[in-house]
């Protein structure tokens, strides 16, 4: 079907005309509001007002233009639908093929300096209304929101015989949806400002921060502290990366989980632990760096109790996360020390993060062991299995590059130290990872596996890593020089693991 009546609402003017003119030229109606219905009759172009067809006048100076039954009818109902297509000719509804929309410029108004109340006034209703519901609809219905796609709207149409593919529909229901999500986050960053959740302060005490709660989730952000100061920007930060490293903990054992413990400072696990009691996680996820633990932040799957709570008396900590806390427990932690609880089930799948002038969305980063293989001539020996996927774990959650050594006693596993956040892999191994098992009194990590969270480009790392005698590591692969890592290991009598998974985190 050709597109034969078009819609059109915009602030930003730019294109409009030419694009009207070329709708008129292949024969589309055109219905317009307020100043667009104008801009185009000024050029002489046949217009039908957006009045005509809801049946209601602009009222409210302004603030009802767009939004009436009549306008949404012809927008949402499907045309395919033999019960649709008879309501609508039964109500007589003509249908909408084409919208053209661009919101009140909210951003700018505010970027401005604006006062509140002008601020408000440039919120978009009928706009977002018209394009969500068309773009809904976008098996029949094309839906452009900024004057960047005319050009490619036209060529599409022109190649179409006077209509648009569904795939170009859909990309720009697409472009919509993402369009209007931005836009509401906008209005809620900016109303949270003097309604939401103010924080202290941000990163640094010099920037303001607010808490920004999504409504459809129910992680950290929902969760009331039980006692304690109030959780500060930094703190959530930690927190959520805690909890996260703790949940991966949790499901990598499955149905039978020991107590696990993870201890981050500034948004890196300084201590990851399971053993066979709470207490011993504890302990062993403390001494993963004990100097960096202090003022950490700390998630544990188990139930703080008096023990538990007795062993921070003389330790200074942010935050304690945990499933439950007893009433003695509160009593004996420290007053300005924040509880939360927290469950372990429940991970999202997906991470967005901000860049300037949009956001970067990916799946989350998820553990998995399935093409763990043996690239070595010294077969990685079956009861190191387990320590290589803690190892990889652990890595999996510090910043790249990043070098973990883990060691296992039975049932227990701990990350006995790490190099993290460096430019290069040699220096994670050569100037973190080996001082800090030579300040811990380890000479020989023959027993110990090491792990990357990516591939070794060259062969030196695994020179260097076998003088403190390392002899397991599990790594990715993946590099053109994976031929010379592995002959080298196999002169070292070192065995490896290729986990055809890299694990960056930026």
């Amino acid at each position: 079907m050709k597109i034969k009546r078009a819609l059109l609402s915009v602030s930003d003017k730019t294109g409009l005309i030419e694009l009207a003119q070329t709708l008129h030229k292949h024969n589309v109606e055109l219905i317009a509001s307020g100043g667009t219905a104008k801009s185009l009759e000024q050029v002489g172009l046949p217009v039908t007002a957006v009045e005509e067809i809801s049946g209601n006048p602009e009222a409210f100076q302004g603030r009802m233009k767009t939004l009436s039954f009549e306008i949404s009818s012809s927008l949402l109902f499907r045309r395919n639908d033999e019960a649709d297509v008879a309501k609508a000719q039964e109500l007589k509804i003509k249908p909408i093929d084409l919208v053209v929309v661009n919101l009140y410029p909210f951003h700018q108004t505010v970027e401005k300096g604006s006062e509140f109340a002008e601020c408000v006034e440039n919120v978009d209703i009928g706009g977002p209304t018209m394009l969500r519901a068309g773009a809904k609809n976008h098996e029949s219905v094309t839906v452009l929101c900024e004057p960047s796609q005319y050009q490619g709207f036209v060529a599409n149409m022109l190649e179409n015989g006077g209509n648009t593919s569904l795939e170009f529909r859909k990309q720009c229901a697409a472009k919509v949806y993402t369009m209007t999500a931005f836009y509401d986050l906008a209005i809620a960053g900016y109303l949270t400002q003097s309604t939401g959740q103010q924080l202290r302060y941000g990163e640094n005490p010099h920037q303001k921060a607010v808490l920004l709660k999504d409504p459809f989730s129910e992680g950290l952000a929902h969760k009331e502290t039980l006692q304690g100061k109030e959780m500060s920007y930094n703190n959530f930060l930690d927190a959520d990366f805690a909890a996260q490293s703790l949940k991966d903990l949790w499901a990598w054992q499955g149905d039978y989980a020991h107590p696990s413990a993870v201890v981050v400072k500034h948004n890196t696990p300084c201590g990851l632990a399971i053993a066979e009691t709470p207490m011993r996680s504890l302990e062993l996820a403390w001494k993963g760096d004990e100097k960096s633990s202090f003022g950490g932040v700390l998630a544990l799957s188990f139930t703080v109790n008096a023990e538990v709570a007795a062993f921070f008396a003389d330790k200074f900590v942010e935050v304690i996360m945990a499933p439950e806390f007893t009433p003695e427990a509160q009593t004996m932690l420290k007053k300005n020390c924040r509880l939360v609880p927290i469950t372990l089930q429940k991970k999202s799948s997906w991470q967005v993060r901000t860049i300037e002038g949009g956001a970067l969305v990916q799946e989350k980063d998820h553990f998995s062991t399935e093409n763990f293989k043996n690239v070595t001539t010294n077969t990685f020996p079956a009861d190191k299995q387990k320590l290589a996927a803690f190892a990889f774990l652990c890595v999996k959650n510090l910043k790249s590059n990043a070098i973990a050594i883990c060691a296992q006693r039975g049932s227990e596993f701990e990350m006995v130290t790490l190099g993290s956040g460096q430019t290069n892999r040699v220096d994670c191994i050569e100037k973190l990872v080996i001082p800090r098992l030579q300040e811990k009194g380890v000479k020989d990590a023959s027993d110990m596996v090491l792990a990357s969270d990516a591939f070794f480009p060259f062969p030196d790392s695994i020179e260097i890593a076998s003088k403190v005698g390392v002899k397991y590591i599990v790594q990715p692969g993946g590099s053109i020089k994976d031929s010379d890592v592995i002959a080298e290991a196999n002169n070292r009598n070192i065995s490896m693991i290729f986990t055809g998974r890299r694990h960056f985190l930026h």
